[in-house]
């Protein structure tokens, strides 16, 4: 019998997943909060074009996770973490206070939606707007309660050598991060790839010298270009 590949581990690791948009508890009327605020952040994501900060914050906030750093919360993760100005103060989540501005209206709005959950499920629908597929989720996430129980500085890649890891280059680094997370190369390369969603700031990564507003952008990343195809 063959070893299945990393394409088909995946499929069946996706397959398994009962539910989209399930409640962990099987909670009739979570799962019922979870569909309305989807269809409310639906709305918003394709008004605002908010879609790439909201999946990078997402990713940031699960990006922590490591599976060898002990019980929760410390081993990271998906936990609503980076709500906290600590956790958001971390150099790799420069801008990220925008995407959780742009949250609190609807974490007001459902506030029996845990942070984590909320976090997770904007990131799933930016996805979708972009005209990405329905992830399947599975939702019930607890949340972290203070700012103590935020992961150190350092669990995300960096933007530039020198790496904090002592990585020689940017591949060893990337694979002392994303190995950390029980990731192989395949899965490593297909996440990477989700950079090219939205526009680099130097107020962000510092991969690049342009920055925000109409006077240091370029003609692609200024305030008035509209890379969508509808226009918007």
């Amino acid at each position: 019998m063959t070893e299945p590949s990393p394409t088909e581990r995946a499929h069946v690791r996706i397959q398994g997943l009962s539910l989209h948009l399930t409640a962990a508890d099987g909670s009739d009327a979570y799962k019922a909060s979870l569909l309305r605020c989807r269809e409310e952040l639906r709305k918003f994501i394709d008004e605002v074009n908010c879609a790439p900060i909201l999946i990078r914050c997402a990713w940031h906030d699960a990006g922590t996770y490591d599976r060898l750093g002990g019980a929760w919360p410390k081993c990271g993760g998906a936990n609503g973490s980076i709500r906290f100005e600590v956790e958001l103060g971390h150099g790799a989540n420069a801008g990220l206070p925008k995407a959780i501005n742009y949250l609190q209206r609807f974490k007001k709005a459902h506030p029996e939606i845990s942070w984590a959950d909320l976090i997770q499920l904007a990131g799933a629908t930016a996805v979708e707007v972009t005209g990405g597929p329905t992830i399947p989720m599975r939702y019930g996430r607890v949340d972290t309660q203070t700012p103590e129980e935020c992961p150190r500085e350092g669990n995300l890649p960096g933007a530039a050598a020198p790496f904090g890891d002592g990585a020689a280059d940017a591949s060893a680094h990337l694979r002392n991060v994303f190995y950390r997370m029980g990731m192989n190369d395949q899965e490593i390369v297909a996440l990477s790839g989700a950079h090219t969603l939205g526009r680099a700031f130097k107020e962000r990564s510092g991969t690049v010298e342009q920055g925000y507003g109409p006077k240091s952008a370029t003609p692609f990343t200024c305030p008035v270009f509209r890379a969508r195809g509808d226009g918007k």
